[in-house]
């Protein structure tokens, strides 16, 4: 019996361990596309107004759309010129002499002019803005020559608040690398501000070195604390960064080591019985045990069945309409704005005609992905059906809803989906509806923005149509 104890034991734990490496794999997964998403959004941001600074358009007046849609993640828009002088910033208008020469996200540019690419630096401490940020920059060139550098400032906090929301257990942690083994965001227990800037993790991690597959499990010791951990990472090559989960036995395995000591307890009890009640006791145990992670998970499928689009993991139509009524009321009651995205692929069906249903799932799970890494965390995004979604954008307007939907129609037609079949470049076609701040329910906001998207599509598709109704406040 001991034998057979002793080996269920050793199997639990191994099964444990298992677990929590899918468990990393999937969370690490997860991190990788709004890392990727976000830094194709700044990607975007950056050479739009890059535009601006060329053509010598109101940069200022652009540059205050682009805070007002995504301010809740940029400290600062900044130009320096090619001698590292700071000449704007939108956090100082006098602009006092600042000299950014010495820093790496200049001397990266002028340092090989002919390079056009997006650079993403270790975390600085701002001159201007005095927080710790991470500088999404691309060079500015005017006649072929180098002649200075646009600056977002992303605080780390954009990123480590978003990893703490995720559970990964009091001792685990989700941190996101530079390939130069600079930390550049973490979500830990053990505090590291202290460090930023100048911390490295060593070299001999599998997950710097660029002939190590571009995702994989990784255990060892923690160059943070020293604790021992496991986990998993994913390296976005093109990005020059890491995301790394870490999930510390310490919390994964509490729950074993209870199984086992009621195991070893109850087996060192039924030893004193007869063989037959002894069996009859472990069968019953296990098969409690067994049960109660059955029903578990069976109620946790059919939650996420019951609100949740199987194919593209956002809300179902049911879901997203019961939650855009709560908005509404909501809005209503306190006089808030909102605002509703109706948005259908163009020519989706040539996809499934050309390349077949599974290139076309695809193509969903890819588009929805890019929609979503482009939305507030309070905003609301839904599929409705075939290649139809929505969003639903609280406390804004026609004005503002117009401007996020042209930033997803941008994304959407600038980032060809991969797929095996190669790559597939697609568009979008989005309606845009302001609710009634006295009346109309859900279905009728739901067919302004629908009356608008037919207007987006009957004027040629790849295009954003405002309803014209849509001019009151709400």
């Amino acid at each position: 019996m001991w034998a057979f104890v002793l080996d269920q034991i050793k199997h639990e734990r191994a099964l444990t361990e298992e677990a929590a490496r899918h468990d990393a794999m999937n969370l690490a997964t997860a991190f990788e596309a709004h890392v990727r998403s976000t830094i194709r959004l700044m990607d975007i941001v950056l050479l739009d107004m890059r535009e601006d600074v060329l053509e010598h358009a109101d940069f200022r007046s652009h540059l205050n759309e682009e805070l007002k849609a995504y301010g809740s993640f940029v400290t600062q828009l900044a130009v320096i010129d090619k001698d590292g002088r700071l000449v704007f910033s939108n956090l100082d208008a006098s602009i006092h002499p600042v000299d950014l020469s010495d820093r790496e996200h200049f001397r990266v540019h002028r340092d090989n002019p002919g390079e056009d690419r997006l650079f993403i630096s270790k975390p600085v401490l701002g001159k201007v803005s005095k927080q710790w940020t991470i500088q999404f920059t691309r060079p500015i060139h005017q006649d072929g020559e180098f002649a200075g550098v646009l600056v977002l400032s992303v605080p780390m906090s954009f990123f480590a608040d978003y990893y703490q929301q995720i559970d990964v257990g009091p001792n685990g942690s989700i941190a996101l690398l530079g390939t130069d083994r600079s930390l550049r965001a973490i979500a830990s227990g053990t505090p590291i501000a202290g460090r930023y800037g100048r911390f490295k993790m060593p070299e001999d991690k599998p997950y710097f070195d660029p002939s190590a597959p571009a995702r994989g499990y990784y255990e060892g010791v923690s160059a943070i604390d020293g604790e021992y951990r496991l986990g998993a990472y994913r390296r976005l090559i093109s990005d020059g960064v890491v995301v790394v989960v870490l999930l510390s036995p310490k919390d994964f395995m509490a729950a074993y080591h209870a199984r086992r000591e009621l195991l070893i307890a109850s087996a060192g009890i039924i030893s004193l019985l007869l063989s037959a009640v002894a069996v009859l006791v472990f069968v019953l145990t296990s098969r409690y045990f067994q049960s109660t992670a059955m029903l578990r998970q069976a109620h946790d499928q059919l939650a996420q069945l019951a609100s949740t689009d199987v194919l593209t993991g956002v809300s179902n139509r049911r879901s997203f309409l019961s939650s855009l009524e709560a908005e509404l009321a909501r809005a209503r009651r306190h006089g808030g704005s909102l605002s509703v995205l109706m948005l259908d692929i163009d020519h989706f069906k040539r996809v499934n005609d050309s390349h077949g249903h599974p290139i076309g799932d695809a193509v969903l799970k890819q588009f929805a992905a890019t929609c979503a890494g482009m939305l507030r965390a309070h905003d609301l995004f839904g599929r409705l059906g075939g290649e139809e979604f929505a969003v639903a954008l609280p406390h804004t307007d026609a004005e503002g809803a117009r401007t996020v939907a042209e930033k997803i129609r941008s994304a959407v037609a600038h980032a060809p989906i991969a797929t095996v079949a190669g790559d597939i470049a697609i568009t979008v076609s989005i309606g845009v509806a302001q609710a009634d701040a006295r009346k109309g329910d859900v279905d009728h906001l739901i067919a302004q923005a629908d009356k608008a998207l037919y207007e987006a599509k009957h004027g040629g598709r790849n295009q954003v149509h405002a309803d014209r109704s849509s001019a009151y406040p709400a």
